[in-house]
């Protein structure tokens, strides 16, 4: 194709999630089970009071105001570490502002790999994932998310550079999250490599998830010199503050020196694509957490169990009516499971016709629980047996 770069993906691109969406939106009669956005048992966006509220002090001039540089504010980049790591990582780290969590894992994609690089996602992800790399001509490998020797498969596949992402816990579409023990057993993995290794967590979801998700954040306190540790964090689902388009990158290793020098490059890159942040946002953000924490926390916690019920509900309907679905532990997603992608095509299209909006994913079909009331849950694994 003439004026772009010779290694274009010239082929259609056509967002799978927001245009099943779209048609949802315009069916009066459609169970909506697309997004993943969190929506309250009206039926409504779910928001944080305490969040805007807060909103409500920031100035037309602030909202005006760029924010103080492409890395982001200082109040926010001090927040937002703190509420991430909680204290738990003793090494050294450096955190940046990022739009949103997809600018925290185009960021570290873009900043640590060259084209024609591997990267090494899971066989069943989000699908920006593989959107990112595409455009980044970057060379990818994938895992199954359910068995850490295919993982370790595929890392000793590599030549050179190993760069890992792991969506875990509230793993988008899936719901896993690995135990302590198989974190352990990753760490191990990774340590052990005579290559250079970047650990991207996605962790986009994590404030969802129950019992102690970041309980695995020590590891990051062990790590041998030649791993680097990136956390991509979400204001969007942690605050449901999707369309501020907020986030965080957090880089963790060994080497401060090291780490002053990536910042600043993860700065450059900023500069470079999105080059100023929303200042309105990271300034309420920061005030959330330096004054209305508790607020937060105990909204936090309704939320959670709001979504909870219904993830309950719905995996013990499945079970009951034998609608096989993936291993899942906690999130906003469940996945339905399909033997191949031929068989999951012919099914998605017989639950649109009923009127039941889910997302096709590979061998599978996500429904997100985030979006649908308790009401309408209950008993929605039934019916979407009964089209199998």
């Amino acid at each position: 194709m003439r004026f772009v770069r010779k290694k274009e993906n010239t082929s259609r691109y056509v967002d799978n999630i927001f245009s099943v969406t779209q048609a949802a939106k315009a069916d009066k009669q459609a169970i909506n089970a697309t997004a993943g956005c969190l929506y309250d048992e009206e039926g409504k966006l779910f928001t944080y009071d305490c969040v805007y509220e807060s909103e409500k002090s920031i100035t037309p001039a602030q909202k005006a105001a760029y924010a103080s540089s492409p890395a982001g504010n200082k109040d926010y980049i001090e927040a937002v570490s703190r509420f991430v790591l909680e204290d738990r990582v003793h090494n050294h780290y450096a955190t940046m502002a990022t739009a949103g969590g997809t600018g925290a894992i185009y960021t570290a994609v873009a900043t640590c790999l060259d084209e024609g690089d591997h990267i090494i996602y899971p066989a069943i992800a989000w699908g920006n994932y593989k959107v990112i790399a595409d455009e980044n001509n970057l060379k990818p490998l994938t895992y199954d998310i359910y068995d850490l020797d295919d993982m370790f498969e595929k890392i000793d596949m590599v030549q050179g550079k190993v760069f890992l992402i792991i969506n875990s816990p509230c793993e988008n579409p899936l719901g896993h999250a690995y135990s302590f023990d198989e974190w352990y057993k990753i760490f191990n993995k990774l340590n052990s490599l005579n290559e250079d290794v970047v650990l991207l967590c996605d962790i986009a979801y994590i404030d969802y998830a129950n019992n102690d998700p970041k309980a695995y954040f020590d590891l990051f306190n062990g790590i041998s010199d030649n791993v680097l540790v990136l956390l991509a964090a979400s204001c969007s689902k942690a605050f449901s503050y999707y369309g501020q388009r907020l986030g965080a990158l957090i880089a963790i290793n060994n080497d401060e020196e090291f780490l002053d020098h990536y910042l600043n490059l993860c700065s450059r890159a900023a500069r470079a694509t999105w080059s100023n942040l929303n200042n309105a946002a990271m300034l309420n953000i920061a005030k959330v957490l330096n004054e209305h924490y508790d607020d937060y926390m105990k909204e936090l916690t309704d939320a959670k169990e709001m979504l909870s019920k219904r993830t309950s509900l719905f995996i013990r309907q499945a079970k009951e009516c034998g609608l096989e679905l993936y291993e899942s532990a906690d999130g906003f997603f469940v996945t339905i499971k399909m033997a191949d992608n031929e068989s999951r095509d012919a099914f998605h299209k017989r639950l649109l016709d009923a009127h039941i909006y889910t997302i096709k994913v590979n061998k599978g079909i996500r429904v997100a629980l985030c979006s649908v009331p308790l009401k309408i849950a209950d008993g929605l694994a039934a019916r979407i047996k009964e089209l199998s």
